[in-house]
């Protein structure tokens, strides 16, 4: 595992990291807990994201939720690291609308090489609207 700064930098850290998908989906980081691998996001996806009205597309939906689990890793393994996913499972329970969301994620089990994780994603209201798990690859982050 790498250096681990303080939960501020090392959210600064993943802030400085974020793909264009983040900005599209007004997505934020607000809390990372380090020792137990876990990951607050919240999200507001606009009708720009959605097919069939007002529905927003499942590769957003599963976007959020890979994000949550990909910074939570990120916050157990240390900066200076990837873990790229090498399978994912999504299970959609209910329309995912425009709106607020926030996504939660928590690693399940870590090794030096592979992670197992876990995140959630529900509505403003606290409504689940999705669920995931996903294997990730943990490796040096190159460039």
């Amino acid at each position: 595992m790498s250096e681990t700064p303080d939960p501020e930098r090392m959210i600064d850290y993943m802030r400085d990291r974020a793909g264009a998908f983040m900005r599209i989906l007004d997505g934020h980081i607000e809390a990372i807990d380090q020792q137990r691998g876990w990951a607050r996001l919240r999200w507001h996806p606009t009708e720009a994201c959605c097919h069939s009205g007002t529905i927003v597309q499942g590769g957003f939906v599963t976007s959020m939720l890979d994000a949550a689990m990909a910074h939570a890793i990120t916050a157990r393994v240390g900066v200076g690291m990837m873990a790229p996913t090498l399978e994912l499972k999504v299970s959609f329970f209910r329309v995912c609308n425009p709106g607020l969301h926030y996504s939660e994620g928590s690693v399940v089990h870590c090794t030096r090489s592979v992670a197992f994780a876990e995140a959630q994603l529900t509505d403003a209201h606290g409504k689940l609207v999705a669920r995931a798990s996903a294997t990730c690859k943990v490796a040096p982050l190159k460039g």
